[in-house]
């Protein structure tokens, strides 16, 4: 008998887990903002009948005795995080500090109403680990982890306590997004925060429009940046940049594009001042740059719109130089795939995204998010990157990185995933690396002999509004955890 059968049937299985998942989504938990979810962990173990612990960071733990006759078995924590990256679709009216993600299933998915990212990433994994262990699988002795500040730079778990990962063998992370997949190594990463004062002056010109690019698909800076997608910052600068020689009299007073390092940027926009009567050859601009962004993109982003239309004259404008120098390093920091991974055909090895640009506390700041899985290229791209900011008068304001996760030799966590997999579905599992950041990479440094590895349900374009995760994933994936608790 399958786990699936075992566990009550794919329907009772994806029930089960979706009303978990509706249960960890029901308050607002942005990176930096894990308060709430915290001590719904808190109340949720203790209805389990554990005691769990919460650091002053506000990550949470539970040690979970293991099925009587099994005391004996190695420990194996199962880690994922509670924080998730809040994307919100322009003009919704959601607020990622006050509003909570609203899950809906359609159409054969777990999506969000479609104001916000769902957050999938990563509490399906976590709500799938919590349904499974209240239907009292067999199992050893197991910690649960839940860390926060995940999407930033893996914040949380570079905060656990040692003590907490000493006494395991093996560590099973949630947060893969494909099913069928176990990942036995990651990418190292570096978030870039490069500043310079900005320097205002009167306008010169007398009418101000709010340009816009929209309807981006945006997504994942590691998941997703091979595929394609446009980067409105990139196209928002490159726009700007042209419109700048066309129009030398053209000025700037607002530039917002992007919402974080580790999301590709879906929209972007600008005020820009002009003298008076420029509008025809303003709006001809808008619609051939809509035209060029259909052209490269629409196959696959066919929402893509470029927008103009009058606004209020602003008071100030940006100095020229701050224009222009913001603009060329937009334009001069590397965005895309660099290279491929040397040891996994098919996976992305090095990238960068330029994730967004904006105006805070006085300073322009554009920020970058560089991902490597060697050391050589890692070094290029910051070389590359903090001469480029040099050269245009920017400083590296703020920098956070993390290692890579290697990987790689005998994994018994990883074989045993496989053995699980095969068992339940008669298919194969793959085993890769993938180009994003996962806690195993900080974890792992706090207890070298552990056994690592990461796997997850299917999610698609996670860290924008179009996330969704596939149903039909879920009783398989629940049924790999089961069979690999079990056999471990």
């Amino acid at each position: 008998m399958t786990w699936v059968q075992r566990l009550g049937g794919r329907e009772a299985i994806t029930a089960g887990i979706v009303a978990e998942f509706r249960a960890l989504s029901a308050r607002p938990h942005g990176s930096g903002r894990e308060e709430a979810q915290g001590a719904y962990l808190l109340g949720r173990l203790e209805r389990m009948g554990l005691t769990p612990q919460r650091d002053g960071a506000g990550n949470v733990t539970a040690l979970v005795p293991a099925t009587p006759g099994r005391e004996h078995r190695p420990r194996l924590i199962l880690q994922g995080h509670m924080d998730m990256v809040c994307a919100v679709r322009p003009g919704s009216g959601f607020d990622p500090v006050r509003d909570a993600p609203v899950p809906v299933v359609e159409g054969g998915f777990l999506r969000s109403d479609g104001r916000s990212s769902l957050g999938a990433d990563n509490n399906l994994g976590n709500a799938a680990v919590l349904w499974l262990l209240e239907q009292g699988i067999p199992h050893g002795p197991l910690r649960l982890l839940f860390t926060v500040a995940e999407e930033e730079g893996l914040a949380g778990a570079a905060q656990v306590d040692p003590a907490w990962l000493s006494d395991a063998a093996y560590l099973l992370n949630t947060d893969g997004f494909h099913l069928g997949v176990a990942v036995a190594g990651s990418a190292g990463g570096r978030r870039e925060t490069y500043a310079r004062p900005l320097e205002l002056c009167a306008p010169r010109g007398e009418e101000a429009f709010l340009l816009s690019i929209r309807g981006g698909k945006g997504g994942h800076s590691g998941d997703d940046i091979h595929r394609g997608r446009m980067n409105a910052a990139r196209e928002l600068g490159a726009a700007l940049r042209r419109l700048a020689e066309a129009l030398p009299a053209l000025e700037i007073a607002h530039l917002a594009a992007g919402s974080a390092y580790n999301a590709i940027p879906a929209q972007g926009e600008a005020v820009v001042v002009l003298p008076s009567g420029r509008w025809a050859g303003l709006e001809a601009a808008r619609a051939g740059l809509e035209e060029e962004l259909h052209r490269w993109y629409g196959a696959q982003e066919p929402q893509i719109q470029v927008t103009l239309e009058p606004c209020p004259l602003p008071e100030q404008v940006w100095q020229e130089e701050c224009t222009r120098r913001c603009l060329a390093l937009m334009g001069t920091l590397f965005d895309g795939v660099y290279a491929m991974h040397p040891h996994f055909p098919g996976v992305v090895g090095a990238s960068a995204n330029l994730g967004r640009v904006g105006v805070e506390d006085g300073l322009i700041l554009v920020q970058a998010f560089v991902r490597c899985a060697r050391r050589e290229e890692a070094l290029q791209l910051f070389t590359q990157h903090d001469q480029a900011a040099r050269n245009e008068g920017f400083n590296l304001h703020r920098v956070h990185s993390y290692p890579g996760w290697p990987g790689g030799g005998d994994n018994p966590l990883v074989e045993a995933l496989c053995r699980a997999y095969r068992r339940e579905t008669g298919r194969e599992m793959t085993v890769t690396a993938v180009h994003v950041g996962l806690e195993p990479s900080v974890l792992g440094e706090k207890n070298p002999s552990l056994h690592m590895a990461s796997t997850g349900p299917d999610i698609l374009d996670a860290h924008s509004v179009w996330e969704r995760a596939p149903l039909d994933s879920l009783p398989d994936y629940a049924a790999l955890l089961a069979a690999t608790l079990d056999a471990l």
